[in-house]
């Protein structure tokens, strides 16, 4: 049985975007060909996109409404499956609120299941979702 269904890691991500190895997005292009062809299904795990927009932001200098317009692009594609939907609200805050996506995500998380601790309140304003730093729980 031929495996069909992966993991999919920064790297590979990263050369579909930036497109900085001519032969590894030459691949890249015939891979997601087997993607819209549905031979392929690519699993994105949650890490994988908040890697991405850090490498994407700090080494590569992208815009965050472009990283969240690249990777959008990405989640909504065609037998491409977010290890969790969430991740595509915390894209759009990400690039919104101009907030770090760890912090993002968190934010989306808190807003259906427990509220945030955390010490970094100045991002956390900027959300819809319950924050409490440390010293006020204690």
């Amino acid at each position: 049985m031929r495996v069909n269904k992966f993991l999919t890691d920064t790297n590979v991500l990263i050369r579909l975007i930036v497109k900085d190895d001519e032969d590894k997005f030459r691949i890249m292009m015939k891979l997601a060909k087997k993607v819209e062809n549905h031979e392929l299904t690519l699993i994105i795990p949650t890490v994988v996109i908040a890697e991405c927009c850090w490498l994407l932001k700090s080494f590569y200098q992208l815009e965050k409404s472009l990283i969240k317009e690249y990777l959008t692009d990405i989640l909504q594609s065609v037998n491409v499956e977010p290890e969790e939907e969430i991740v595509i609200e915390a894209l759009r805050l990400y690039a919104e609120k101009n907030i770090d996506f760890a912090d993002a995500l968190l934010s989306v998380k808190s807003s259906s299941t427990l509220p945030v601790l955390t010490w970094d309140k100045k991002d956390f304003k900027r959300l819809n979702c319950e924050y409490f730093s440390p010293n006020e729980i204690i």
